[in-house]
């Protein structure tokens, strides 16, 4: 099952470079060395302490279909240039090089955006780049959140959704309570 390790240590440097914190890449770099030594075997893999129901599922996903839907997702968000080098270098350090590189082209010095890029992968590392203005699991109103994305860029509205559909927010059904995943 090399393939189905390669595929996890791969999300795991991708979710390094994408800068979504170390807990994520060390459950999928823990699910690259399961699954090198016992397989698609769920009966052994849950067995590995820190293995949970989603590495199963994807395991499962992988022994069906022979691929990962989130692997696909993740790899999609890597620009082209640092493709192949996320899986050869420190991806740590390649993700904050082209974080650096998004702030410079799509933010002005004060923290304003410039203008909102229309290519899915840019504007993913935009919407990121804005989510950091809020803290975890803080609520906010829509007020709240339409008075810190106005003082970003003039269609706080556009951000906000964007916000919510990229799933960088969370949002009451009724629109009245924001919340950081």
């Amino acid at each position: 099952m090399e393939e189905l390790s390669k595929i996890f240590k791969e999300m795991a440097d991708v979710t390094d470079f994408i800068g979504d914190g170390p807990f994520k890449s060390r459950v999928y770099k823990l699910a690259a060395e399961a699954t090198k030594m016992y397989g698609t075997d769920k009966d052994k893999l849950s067995q590995v302490k820190g293995i949970g129901k989603a590495i199963l599922e994807k395991t499962s996903e992988y022994a069906n279909t022979g691929k990962i839907k989130k692997h696909d997702d993740l790899v999609k968000l890597v620009p082209q240039e640092f493709l192949s080098r996320v899986f050869e270098e420190d991806p740590v350090l390649l993700g904050k090089k082209w974080r650096d590189e998004i702030k410079k082209r799509y933010f002005r010095a004060d923290g304003t955006l410039k203008t909102m890029p229309s290519k899915f992968s840019l504007k993913f590392y935009v919407l990121k780049e804005i989510s950091r203005h809020f803290k975890k699991n803080k609520v906010y109103t829509e007020k709240d959140v339409n008075s810190m994305l106005s003082s970003i860029h003039p269609d706080h509205v556009e951000i906000r959704r964007y916000l919510v559909d990229f799933g960088f927010l969370e949002r009451k059904a009724d629109g009245s309570i924001y919340k950081k995943i």
